[in-house]
């Protein structure tokens, strides 16, 4: 059973005749052991309080780091698919750029392939051309050489 301040102020002594204690003295003390005893339960509430106001911050502190670590952790485990994701993109980029790079140098090479042959086929009709018309100077010039002998025998008297 619990003593509370009231039951210590209106707690009555017996008073015996002889040898008995100073009732006042007795009041006195009771009057200021409620007192104190009343002090310490408001104290002991208001720490009771204090404590499970503090219990309650400290459960919201726990659920908030708990919280804080759930995000840490997604957004540890976003930033590595993101770097995956940057990892195989960039493998595509570069393999679609070896491709492409590929590509372009065949095309290149075919490009300089077909220079080649067209270089070819131009000094062959160069050629051919540089043919013919030196075939066909010669031919003038037999002809007017021809010709030159022609008309300078006709222009020779005869000789008799």
């Amino acid at each position: 059973m619990r003593i509370t301040p009231m039951d210590i102020r209106q707690q009555q002594f017996t008073v015996k005749m002889f040898r008995g204690f100073d009732t006042q003295e007795v009041d006195t003390f009771l009057e200021d052991l409620a007192s104190d005893y009343e002090a310490l339960l408001k104290e002991n509430s208001l720490l009771k309080e204090q404590l499970q106001a503090l219990e309650e911050r400290t459960r919201g502190l726990e659920e908030r780091e708990k919280v804080l670590q759930e995000t840490l952790m997604t957004t540890q485990r976003l930033v590595e698919e993101m770097k995956e994701n940057a990892r195989r993109e960039a493998g595509v980029i570069i393999r679609e750029a070896e491709s492409q790079a590929d590509r372009i140098i065949d095309a290149s090479r075919k490009a300089e392939g077909d220079l080649h042959s067209e270089i070819q086929a131009l000094r062959r009709m160069r050629r051919q051309l540089a043919e013919s018309l030196r075939a066909t100077v010669e031919m003038y010039q037999r002809l007017l050489e021809q010709d030159l002998k022609t008309n300078a025998e006709d222009a020779e008297p005869p000789n008799a």
